[in-house]
């Protein structure tokens, strides 16, 4: 039987699921798996710049039980006692207050089932990066739990790199259900892992041992020194002047989005070095071996921490290039373009390579 009340929007919400288990009073219903983790200090001055603004540390990971917890959609997790889940149904750029859920006049119809349900939804879920590090690690701690889980869901696209993923982490398609618009499901037991909010050693250390085995990973000859190259948002304008200096060097040139997940990987753990403007693709950077040296190249206006991160989590040769913003975009400077003056890159190389 559904209440009435259960088709209404959330009455009220918890910042955090960690909130919603205190409140409870029931400890067994809380796995803590990690605790917080600080971000690493800066070596160079320059560095500084990517962690404005950004978290000082790595947020707890933990999974939780929540009986009877509903799913709505992609973007919802529902308490038991009818309030929204705020850390782990993220709308970005909202403030919890703000979330799309509490502008519903009512809900979808409820499905109930009695299985044991869990939840790896993420609001950037094909993204490769957000996919890789982010959604991939949670089922890490799901796996750390070691609680049976019946069903799982996914909000994937049906892309490769996702199918691929979950089939390496053990999950088979007949498990998984793929939430539509009016999807709205309660389950016996939802169980429900943290938001992973940026790289940290077990994230990587989970993605690393996943797939590099998994998808039989050797080397690639004549790939010791790649550039990625971008064809949509985010692109180096003056590309053509960059590249003609990079193949003095010995660089290939790599467009990532047209190549399948095995051979992505293969690339990165073959290179030595890699230069890339700012971009899913560097979630590659994961199977680098150590020491591998890195140049990422930014526009000013957008400017992000998380491969800087993931470097010195793996012990690669971070370093970057703040070029200048080319084709502002009025929506999201994440869409601007970029130019790089060559003498800054041709010092870069110059010096690591001495």
């Amino acid at each position: 039987m559904t209440h009435s009340s259960e088709l209404m929007p959330p009455a009220g919400f918890y910042q955090s699921t960690l909130d919603w288990i205190n409140q409870s009073q029931n400890e067994r219903l809380l796995y803590s798996i990690y605790p917080e983790t600080p971000i690493p200090t800066v070596r160079k001055k320059e560095e500084l710049q990517l962690l404005v603004g950004r978290p000082k540390l790595g947020n707890k990971a933990f999974v939780a039980i929540v009986p009877n917890g509903r799913v709505l959609g992609e973007r919802a997790v529902i308490s038991p006692d009818h309030k929204l889940l705020w850390d782990v149904s993220i709308e970005w750029a909202k403030m919890p207050p703000e979330h799309s859920v509490f502008q519903e006049h009512k809900l979808p119809p409820l499905i109930r089932t009695d299985k044991t349900v869990a939840l790896l939804n993420h609001p950037a879920a094909k993204n490769y990066y957000h996919w890789l590090l982010e959604t991939t690690a949670r089922v890490h701690l799901l796996q750390m739990t070691q609680i049976p889980i019946d069903k799982y869901i996914v909000n994937h696209n049906w892309l490769p790199f996702q199918l691929q993923t979950l089939a390496a982490c053990g999950i088979p398609a007949e498990k998984i259900i793929q939430p539509y618009g009016l999807f709205h499901l309660q389950a016996r037991q939802l169980i429900v892992p943290s938001y992973v909010n940026l790289p940290n050693a077990w994230s990587c250390t989970y993605v690393r041992h996943l797939l590099l085995p998994h998808m039989d990973i050797r080397e690639e000859p004549g790939y010791e020194r790649i550039y990625i190259r971008r064809n949509s948002y985010r692109r180096v304008m003056n590309e053509h002047a960059l590249f003609g200096l990079l193949e003095k060097y010995g660089f290939q040139s790599v467009e990532l989005e047209s190549l399948p997940l095995a051979r992505q990987i293969r690339l990165f753990h073959s290179a030595k070095m890699v230069v890339a403007p700012h971009g899913a693709g560097l979630a590659n950077l994961v199977f680098c071996k150590p020491d591998t040296k890195v140049i990422e190249l930014f526009s000013p206006s957008f400017m992000e921490p998380h491969y800087w991160l993931l470097s010195r989590l793996i012990q690669l040769d971070y370093n970057m290039i703040i070029g200048h913003q080319e084709n502002p975009n009025h929506y999201w400077s994440g869409f601007d373009d970029m130019s790089i003056d060559p003498h800054r890159l041709e010092e870069v190389l110059s010096c690591l390579l001495s």
